[in-house]
């Protein structure tokens, strides 16, 4: 049971409503942690078109992308954001295999660029900052951009997980655990 009401759009401002149709043109329904961030449309206004930026198309692999993602909710223990880039990482292309593996950066079914984004993400997501170890393996792999990329990813999801589990936000009716 959330620790906090969920915006539901009959009960939304305008300003709100106006954010929700565009969720939900995009992904057909209006998640939960949206309507949890609602409480706030300023803050709501403002923060998804970030997420959607961090989220959508750039240089670095969006594979890669939801392997960090991943190891990051995972390692937060968010069920919920868990569920939601379990699928997003199916969609992208990541193998049952990879995503029950992730957050073991020694795991045999990773290749060496898929380690070093795992154990990147680790590292920030446990202590913050990564080690210099951690960031010459990614720079045998990437450019400086898509390091940066990463780095935002994680970050964002580090705070998305905190959110979530603060205020237990619900799976939504239909997606797995």
């Amino acid at each position: 049971m959330a620790r906090i009401s969920l915006v539901e759009k009959e009960k939304a401002p305008d300003e709100v409503k106006a954010v929700y149709e565009q969720v939900q043109k995009k992904f057909g329904m209006v998640p939960n942690i949206v309507k949890g961030l609602a409480h706030s449309p300023a803050f709501l206004q403002t923060f998804l078109p970030f997420l959607g930026t961090v989220l959508g198309p750039s240089k670095l692999d969006q594979k890669l992308k939801e392997l960090a993602i991943l190891t990051t909710t995972k390692l937060n223990g968010c069920s919920y954001c868990t569920a939601h880039h379990t699928a997003m990482g199916k969609g992208a292309g990541l193998t049952n295999e990879k995503i029950q593996a992730v957050p073991d950066p020694a795991g045999s079914v990773f290749d060496d660029r898929e380690r070093a984004v795992i154990r990147f993400a680790k590292e920030v997501t446990e202590k913050v900052t990564a080690s210099e170890e951690a960031l010459t393996e990614l720079k045998k792999y990437f450019s400086e951009e898509e390091i940066v990329e990463l780095n935002l990813a994680v970050g964002l999801f580090n705070l998305l997980t905190r959110f979530a589990d603060t205020f237990k936000i619900d799976l939504e009716a239909g997606m797995q655990k």
